[in-house]
């Protein structure tokens, strides 16, 4: 399955796009809040909302595009489109480090570049669709390996960087050259003649579309899926408070945890997408919550840093599932649109985020952080119970009505 993934075209397209994608997001999303707060001058209160408006144009921005690319079938034009954005929000924040340029790029600039993610998830997606020998929930999942794959091995590489005295604004270089690099393999390996078949364009309008994306059903298993993302936001908040503050670990212990989980869920990723074939989604989505929800519920419990150690695997095997099988799920929501669907990702990525933040900002003014902890991973377990109680019910009704059909 791997030879047959790494010579499809489109899918080369989105792997080393995802790549170079990874190598951005992971070399200035950690170092963000200090530019903006510490060099260009916002304060906290503004910081978070230059973020927060960041992030829901990024919604809204990656649902256009996703209908747009569905009703055309133009997903080229908009991948250059968007890539060549990206460039150019580097290139400015870099050459002009200013409040106005910050908010610019970090408003409007980055989130429609960032729509080049989404985009790379529904070109995998076509790829699948397009190609026989390509297997959808493998493809889909290779494409998220590979991401965090580079996201994790960035850091390493940058934090070496940044010891030889380089400026932290050069993060934005980076993301510069990894857009124009990502352009350059777009060019390169899609030629503007080679189209994506007729299969891939819905023809559905802007109103047709969104009132597909709004289906009671579907909003339901949205909201729940961004509960149980929320554990994954739970974790980038609690990890470096709970060992720092229960535990007595160190910051480098924080960043040596968070490392090693990275490292165990990639191949995880790989690993437990082969169970689709004989389990639904819901069920490993829900037991990959039921892992992971009770390792951050354990991990403020250990008696000192020494014993969370132990915590990397299932911290890793969890992690693994949660990241990489809702992504097939939430795209297999509108299955027939590529487009629409892998935009529904950047809904998830939103919500997770906003829902994290209220069961932090709720759970906090109650409780201590281990607390929080086992609050969100009881919320995230029971949201992934309810989502696999509705898948159930819907498969059987599903059944019924094929074997009555069968009998009449």
């Amino acid at each position: 399955m791997i030879k047959t993934a790494l010579t499809d075209r489109f899918l080369q397209i989105a792997l080393i796009g995802l790549i170079l994608m990874g190598v951005g997001a992971a070399t200035v999303g950690p170092f963000q809040s200090i530019i903006g707060i510490e060099q260009i001058g916002f304060s906290d209160a503004a910081y978070a909302l230059i973020v927060t408006g960041g992030a829901f144009f990024s919604v809204v921005a990656s649902i256009l595009v996703g209908i747009y690319t569905d009703q055309t079938g133009r997903f080229r034009e908009a991948l250059l489109a968007a890539l060549t954005i990206g460039a150019i929000a580097g290139v400015l924040m870099f050459l002009v480090p200013s409040k106005v340029a910050f908010l610019l790029v970090h408003v409007v600039l980055f989130p429609v570049g960032a729509t080049a993610f989404t985009q790379y998830f529904a070109i995998a997606v076509m790829a699948a669709n397009e190609n026989p020998r390509l297997d959808r929930p493998y493809t889909t999942t290779l494409a998220r390996a590979t991401f965090s794959g580079a996201f994790a091995v960035t850091p390493v590489v940058w934090g070496y960087v940044l010891v030889q005295g380089v400026d932290v604004l050069g993060a934005y270089v980076v993301v510069a050259c990894a857009n124009i690099l990502a352009l350059a393999a777009v060019v390169m390996l899609w030629r503007g003649d080679r189209t994506v078949s007729q299969t891939a364009k819905s023809g559905k309008g802007l109103l047709a579309s969104l009132r597909e994306l709004t289906e009671p059903g579907l909003v339901l298993r949205m909201v729940l899926i961004c509960v149980i993302s929320a554990t994954n936001g739970l974790y980038n908040i609690l990890l470096g408070l709970l060992i720092l503050n229960n535990l007595g670990g160190a910051d480098a212990d924080v960043a040596v945890f968070a490392g090693l989980v990275a490292f165990v869920e990639i191949p995880i990723m790989m690993l437990t997408v082969r169970f689709l074939r004989v389990v639904s989604a819901s069920f490993l989505i829900l037991v990959g919550v039921v892992i992971y929800g009770g390792f951050l519920a354990a991990l403020g419990l250990m008696p000192s840093i020494g014993f969370a150690w132990w915590l990397v695997l299932p911290a890793g095997i969890g992690a693994g599932i949660v990241l990489s099988i809702p992504i097939g799920y939430v795209q297999n929501l509108v299955a027939d649109r590529a487009g629409a669907g892998s935009s529904l990702l950047s809904v998830n990525h939103f919500g997770g985020a906003i829902i994290a933040s209220a069961i932090f900002a709720a759970g906090s003014s109650v409780t201590d952080y281990q607390g929080v902890a086992t609050m969100g991973a009881a919320i995230a377990i029971a949201a992934s119970a309810v989502l696999f109680v509705l898948d159930y019910r819907r498969t059987r009704r599903t059944g019924s009505s094929k074997a009555l059909d069968h009998g009449a």
